[in-house]
Order: structure tokens, then sequence, then C-alpha cells
């Protein structure tokens, strides 16, 4: 099973492999459009979401809400077979990262949650990572102790 974390500029031209069982999630800011694909007929389902990569919910921003975890877990149950998850936001760092460590929550993937947090290029989204964490029952003492980590470190893209 391939988990890919894409943004949204190499989304519209990422070619899953045709003989797969593909789907993807798009995310991006409610103000935006999605941008089309390319091989949108290589997925045999697109979720498209739309809210801001907030973790604040005094922002007054729209952010990730029950609502949007519900519709994509109910994608994953839907889709838990398949070959390859794509998943993108605008950067591909916070939020589409979020929503793979849910996508690894669900298929009991911690491996792939640690990855992401010691690659040095993602930051998942708070606000998302606590609610899959609290649906799927799990303590984010690790994650804490991750992120310390992560911004203790000094900036590797400097």
């Amino acid at each position: 099973m391939g988990t890919f974390i894409l943004d949204k500029k190499k989304a519209i031209t990422f070619m899953p492999d045709p003989n797969a069982y593909n789907v993807m999630i798009r995310i991006t800011d409610p103000r935006n459009e999605f941008p089309v694909l390319k091989y949108e007929h290589l997925y045999r389902e697109i979720l498209l979401l739309k809210f801001y990569d907030v973790e604040d919910l005094n922002s007054g921003l729209y952010s990730f809400n029950e609502n949007h975890l519900e519709k994509i877990i109910d994608f994953f149950d839907v889709h838990r077979n398949c070959k390859n998850m794509v998943i993108h936001c605008d950067e591909g760092r916070s939020r589409s990262a979020a929503a793979a460590i849910g996508w690894f929550l669900f298929n009991d993937v911690k491996s792939g949650i640690y990855k992401l947090y010691h690659d040095g290029f993602h930051y998942p989204n708070r606000r998302m990572v606590n609610l899959f964490f609290k649906h799927f029952k799990e303590d984010t003492r690790r994650i804490d102790k991750w992120e310390r980590e992560m911004f203790s470190k000094p900036d590797r893209n400097s």
C-alpha cells in the first residue's frame, strides 16, 4: 500500500499506477479552487475538502472540524483496500501530512507517523492530529515529544 503526500502542483501531474486501486484526498483553503488533475481518471474516488490550515479555533477562520473528520474516516473505511492513497493540500506539508497520519492510524502503521515527524519537511496540523488521535483512542504524548524535538532543531530549510 502506498501513501503519497503531495503539494497541489505535484498533484496536478502525479500519475498513480494505472492498474491499481487509487484514491485521493484533496484539501485546499475555502477561497481556492482545486486545479484540474491530468490523471483524474485513474482515481476510483476523490474526496474534496476545504478548510484553512489553522490550529486555533479562536482565529475566526474555518478550520478542520468533526464533520471533516467523519468524511475522511468514512472515505478510509470505504477504501480500506486501496493500493494507493494520494493526499494533497496546497503546500503538501501540514494538512495533507495530518490526513496521512489519520490514514496511518486507521491502518495501524505507527512507523509512518514517526517518519512524518522526523523527515524535516512535514509539519502536521496539530488540530487535525489531535482529532484523529482522539477518534482512534490513541495517546498524543509521543506526538508532544516529537513536536518538541522538531521545533527545537534549527530549520533545515535555511
